[in-house]
């Protein structure tokens, strides 16, 4: 329960600490209330240590923090009790470290596949997949809005990632864009550092650490039932290359600053001079490139803004921010 304190409390304490010696009536007549108002509220400092009775007409104020150490000190007492016993229960769990760091280590080798059952297991196993990347992840989520809870679970974990230094890249579909709680964890995401690309169909839900392991739904009409975790092989290659098929075709969320990352001088002006509606010819020219590679740096600006057109993408690319008006 919450200790407050009104301003008759604060006034009696004061008068306390100045002036142990003055009277019931004394005190009364200071704070303007009855000698039995001021009894009551004497009673409950001493209940909560703040004054304690020498004698009959002597009480002594103690300081809050002495208060407070003797008020509590049994509870203190008490959770450093029940600290050591968490410790204690802690190491016995822990004694079983080494064989489940051996077991995983073997469940783990190369090529192995390993079934996990129950939502549980499949948090778990994401999880530790998470704690222990170091270079990517990136992860296809079809079926449109996603429940609140996920989302409201996932930016915390993506926001540690994204310090750690990890590449998240994120593939949604573009239904996604009018679930207002799915879009908005979407241009957090973006606004973090993360990548984010929406495409009109997915072919499953996936997760893929480091390109090097993939979890995939035992079943895509309910993910419940489980998932499967594929290690080092080439499923995870065919995996990890499809991602990449519907991430270069997928496109941006629209709106100002939300590239997935920023734009070289190099690549802006080629995207300036192809707004303004000059030939390919004319900006290889200008940029000092061949015409097939300044071709190739517009391609890749086309695929990244999701334009159909080199109009459509200088529309977007002013519409992006990537130039000016």
């Amino acid at each position: 329960m919450k200790i407050t304190f009104d301003a008759v409390d604060a006034a009696l304490y004061r008068l306390e600490v100045q002036q142990p010696h003055l009277s019931l009536e004394q005190l009364a007549a200071r704070l303007d209330v009855s000698p039995a108002e001021v009894d009551r509220r004497r009673e409950r400092m001493v209940d909560l240590k703040l004054l304690h009775r020498l004698e009959d007409d002597v009480w002594v104020a103690r300081n809050p923090h002495t208060a407070a150490d003797l008020l509590f000190a049994g509870q203190e007492q008490d959770l450093d009790r029940l600290r050591l016993h968490i410790a204690q229960r802690r190491d016995e769990l822990a004694s079983l470290t080494p064989d489940y760091l051996d077991a995983r280590r073997l469940r783990a080798a190369p090529g192995q596949m390993e079934m996990l059952y129950g939502v549980e297991t499949v948090r778990d196993a994401i999880a530790e997949l998470a704690r222990t990347s170091t270079q990517s992840v990136y992860s296809m989520a079809p079926g449109g809005g996603q429940s609140d809870a996920a989302l409201q679970a996932a930016l915390p974990l993506d926001q540690r990632l994204l310090d750690r230094g990890i590449r998240l890249r994120s593939l949604f579909l573009t239904t996604a864009r009018g679930h207002a709680a799915t879009h908005r964890y979407l241009r957090r995401l973006q606004q973090a550092g993360g990548a984010v690309r929406l495409a009109t169909t997915l072919p499953t839900r996936m997760l893929i650490y480091d390109e090097r392991a993939a979890v995939i739904p035992l079943q895509t009409e309910d993910t419940r039932r489980g998932a499967v975790l594929l290690h080092d092989s080439p499923v995870v290659d065919l995996l990890t290359d499809l991602f990449e098929v519907h991430w270069q075709q997928a496109t941006l969320l629209q709106g100002p600053d939300e590239t997935e990352e920023a734009l070289s001088a190099l690549e802006r002006k080629v995207v300036q001079l192809m707004a303004a509606g000059l030939l390919d010819e004319v900006i290889s020219r200008q940029v000092g490139l061949s015409v097939r590679t300044t071709r190739r740096i517009i391609g890749k600006m086309t695929q990244r803004l999701g334009a159909n057109s080199r109009f459509q993408a200088g529309v977007l690319a002013v519409k992006n921010g990537w130039v000016d008006a």
